[in-house]
């Protein structure tokens, strides 16, 4: 297990007249509709056939990573290696802010503390998420009254497609408040101070939903978590399959009682409108709801974009951003979204990616 180090700095109605005239009049009439529908076209994704929100270029503000997770005690390839699989990341809302957060990858058992100081990302400890035998498919992180939480997948290994048991857990860390301080010494050996709870799993096997889709191959629409929110004593988890008609699932839970043995989940499912073959990446709270970075399910040609959803099953999510990642590195995933600061007109985040060493970070603002 490592003693992982990481940094990154922050661096008109006309009266009729002749025929000419007329003739003329419908030459421009069709000429301006063709220019409109090309403009249409321009602004619409391949195969979704409606409007992409606004595109939002990255900041000029430059990160430059180290190394996050170093390679640890397995020697695995470069590709499997943890710092080129982040999966998620939160924030303990602590002033100053950003002294204690935590960041989590989907290739091993652990996750790491950190801290953001100056513009720059300092790490702090290891800690073990699990002692089974595979690891849990960490894919996403959130905070909430004084505690860390973290998702497995709760589905079936992408590459070798078997039956994945350690991904149907949710694990919670305790931390103080105020200061975001680990209430429980971190452990990279052994599981100290984490709870983990595989009672989502039932409730994905009998939602009306998406019970079709469980345990089901990920090529064919098996259900995929990745996202993970709490807000309001609500946990909420975003799937990144299915997507059904153009529709992504969030399923959510009463967050306290994932952690008893008996207490009534309250489970509820909300189908969100984001796109063909689109489905849920992250999820994060702010102020005014949660944040959705939805992209493709699988490989397809599908842009990551950002909405803003107000929690409620019985509302849509309002589109927010195309984020513009044509400088991001081919193949790269994004996967992390954390919100840096928002006020009444924009949300600026941070983006970081799957199969990009370190992360790749980007920012963004993104308009309300």
């Amino acid at each position: 297990m490592p003693s992982s180090q990481f940094r990154i700095v922050f661096e008109d109605s006309a009266r009729e007249g002749s025929m000419p005239d007329r003739i003329t009049r419908v030459s421009h009439r069709s000429l301006t509709a063709a220019f409109v529908c090309i403009l249409l076209a321009a602004t619409m994704s391949a195969g979704r056939g409606e409007p992409l929100p606004p595109k939002v270029a990255p900041e000029a503000t430059t990160w430059k990573p180290a190394s996050i997770f170093k390679e640890n005690e397995k020697g695995e390839t470069f590709k499997d290696q943890p710092r080129m699989n982040l999966s998620g990341a939160a924030c303990v809302p602590t002033k100053p802010k950003f002294t204690s957060c935590l960041i989590a990858n989907d290739q091993q058992k652990y996750a790491q503390f950190f801290s953001i100081e100056d513009k720059m990302l300092v790490p702090r400890d290891v800690v073990l998420l699990s002692d089974e035998d595979k690891d849990p498919d960490a894919e996403g992180v959130a905070y909430d009254d004084g505690f860390f939480y973290v998702t497995g997948s709760h589905g079936r290994s992408r590459h070798s497609d078997k039956k994945n048991l350690s991904s149907y857990a949710v694990f919670r860390i305790a931390v103080d408040s105020r200061t975001g301080a680990p209430k429980t010494k971190p452990n990279a050996g052994n599981v100290d101070g984490v709870e983990s709870s595989s009672r989502l799993r039932k409730v994905l096997k009998n939602d009306d939903d998406v019970e079709a889709y469980f345990n089901e191959p990920l090529a064919e629409g098996g259900v995929n978590i990745e996202g993970i929110a709490v807000r309001n004593g609500r946990m909420y988890f975003g799937l990144r399959g299915p997507s059904v008609k153009r529709r992504a699932y969030v399923l959510s839970v009463n967050a306290d009682a994932l952690f008893t043995k008996h207490g009534d989940l309250k489970p509820d499912t909300a189908s969100l409108e984001l796109g063909k073959n689109t489905g849920i990446r992250d999820l994060a709270v702010v102020k005014d709801g949660i944040l959705i970075l939805a992209g493709p399910t699988r490989d397809e040609d599908v842009p990551y974009t950002v909405w803003l959803w107000d929690g409620s099953s019985e509302t849509a999510a309002k589109p927010l951003a195309t984020l513009d990642l044509s400088k991001v590195k081919e193949g790269a995933k994004a996967e992390t979204l954390l919100p840096l600061e928002e006020d009444a007109t924009s949300i600026r985040v941070l983006v970081m990616f799957d199969s990009v060493e370190n992360g790749g970070a980007r920012s963004f603002k993104i308009k309300r």
